[in-house]
């Protein structure tokens, strides 16, 4: 399963829609945006002639085949064509991959759009079980496809799908009860089972897109399937455990899944899964798009980092940039003033971010380095006393943010001068002003080191800490209830005259540098 991610607009969608048209056509000058080429992988023989074989048929009306043909159903429809032609096209696509795709692959994908996975479970007429070639006529034929999807939907949503053939029909109904045997029409028990239990339309749409898309993967047989936000009209634990599926069936059933989703509960259940996954990020400012694969086992252990799972770092996937600060007052605070810059327009604002928030300022230094290692552009703010830092915690920050091993002794002399600066001024330079308290060179110094440190993506409060922005506004520097008291001060009206708006200078420049920094292409800090 191939899992298409990032921030919106990346190009997802668009991905999905040229693999789907390449497949139907073959056609190369189709891959306008996103791909360049995409090459039909060659089969071996025994997978060709396996391939051969599921769509393999006895010929209509006893039709007699001469030399070495066969007869074959794709889609609807019945054909005689020579064995030994197909199966080389189908052992070397690429040779002629317009032919591979209009004579083969187009009968063997499908497209699960939103409208189709809701449509999927429409009533359907009984027809002649040896061709089935709707879903819910293949459920009747093949009752272990049926029992399977029945108990993945119960597991899912607690409630039975079963298969309704007693009014001249196929239709899908749901019950908190167990059927009994759907095939059994002359019972009387299946008959006031069905009457009883619920029609698709009386479902939520959750439960309806969940197991239509089910339905699709069980009782049809393409090799490639195509979703796109397969987590639409989803509860995140059903999104989570639909993934999980839909993992299962392609490793069961050898089929090739791609999906684009904006849901990281969807991802991490397809990490979770087991699975063969491949998780592919996409993003796009504008002028330049970047593709990055990220390795499934990577994304695992991440996962299973209690600290990094319950931060959530995995939706940083979803952003164009995320944020770490020290603790959750910081991120509330910092979040709460970009957002004011993005509804005022203001060119400092950094559009579509996340903020995330570390336990301390010891975890923010791990956070970011998990983030730039998958090609995530991230940012991170820490409070003045990050100075107090020495040793291997101040070379952890400096690794986390990209600079060269050979420059942290420099690095690290440069912050035991302005420690010392600072403390000779105040012991409490943290709540005292920060390096506000120095003059003269001394002041320049350690402006410098924090220009420095800012350009590769590390940006450290210079008026002490979080508590210092915003002063005007006379809210006392308390921990406990500093974050209430200034939210109450900013107001919630942005029609009232007392509503804080962006101006020059503060904390809105500071985020206006940090921006600045996620637009710069030859900025420092983030791994090629």
């Amino acid at each position: 399963m191939t899992v298409f991610v990032g921030p919106n607009n990346a190009g997802k969608s668009q991905a999905l829609r040229e693999i789907f048209q390449f497949c139907q056509s073959g056609q190369p000058h189709l891959l306008k945006v996103i791909f360049s080429a995409l090459p039909f992988r060659h089969r071996s023989e025994e997978l060709a002639s396996l391939a051969l074989s599921r769509i393999s048929t006895e010929p209509l009306n006893d039709t007699s085949l001469a030399g070495d043909d066969l007869s074959i159903l794709l889609g609807a429809a019945t054909q005689h064509v020579s064995r030994r032609y197909f199966l080389e096209m189908l052992k070397n696509p690429s040779q002629s991959p317009n032919a591979f795709a209009t004579q083969y692959l187009q009968h063997r994908i499908i497209n699960l759009d939103g409208g189709q996975r809701l449509s999927i479970l429409n009533p359907q007429p009984i027809m002649d079980v040896r061709h089935p070639n709707s879903s819910l006529a293949k459920l009747a034929i093949y009752p272990d496809k049926r029992i399977t999807l029945r108990n993945d939907i119960r597991d899912a949503t607690g409630m039975y799908a079963a298969l309704d053939a007693t009014h001249g029909q196929y239709q899908m109904r749901f019950s908190e009860e167990e059927p009994p045997d759907e095939m059994k029409l002359d019972s009387v028990d299946l008959r006031n089972y069905m009457d009883e239990a619920k029609p698709v339309e009386a479902v939520s749409d959750g439960v309806k897109a969940y197991s239509g898309i089910l339905l699709a993967l069980y009782a049809s047989d393409p090799e490639i399937i195509f979703i796109d936000e397969p987590e639409a009209f989803l509860h995140p634990a059903l999104s989570a455990k639909l993934a999980k599926s839909m993992a299962a069936i392609a490793c069961s059933q050898a089929k090739q899944i791609f999906v684009a989703t904006h849901s990281p509960h969807f991802l991490m259940g397809a990490i979770q899964s087991g699975a063969e996954i491949n998780i592919v990020r996409l993003t796009y400012d504008g002028e330049t798009g970047t593709a990055r694969l990220l390795p499934a086992d990577r994304l695992v252990k991440l996962m299973r980092d209690p600290l990094l799972r319950s931060v959530g770092v995995i939706e940083g996937l979803f952003y164009n940039a995320v944020i770490v600060c020290e603790g959750n007052s910081d991120r509330a605070f910092y979040q709460e003033v970009n957002e004011r810059l993005v509804r005022s327009d203001d060119t400092r604002a950094i559009p579509h971010a996340l903020f995330l928030n570390a336990e301390n300022k010891q975890t923010v230094s791990r956070i970011t380095k998990v983030l730039r290692s998958l090609g995530i552009q991230c940012a991170e703010i820490l409070d003045i006393d990050v100075l107090k830092d020495g040793g291997d915690e101040w070379a952890r920050h400096l690794r986390a943010c990209g600079l060269p091993e050979i420059e942290h002794q420099p690095y690290g002399n440069r912050r035991n001068s302005i420690l010392k600066c600072v403390n000779d001024r105040d012991k409490d330079f943290k709540i005292r002003g920060g390096i506000n308290l120095l003059t003269g060179k001394d002041r320049e110094a350690a402006e410098n080191l924090l220009s420095d440190l800012a350009k590769y993506g590390c940006f450290v409060v210079p008026k002490g800490e979080v508590e210092a922005w915003l002063e005007y506004l006379g809210i006392p520097k308390s921990k406990k209830n500093w974050l209430p008291r200034i939210f109450e001060r900013m107001g919630s009206d942005p029609d009232s005259v007392d509503y804080v708006r962006p101006s020059q200078g503060d904390v809105w420049d500071f985020i206006g540098e940090i921006s600045k920094w996620l637009r710069d292409p030859h900025r420092k800090g983030i791994p090629v």
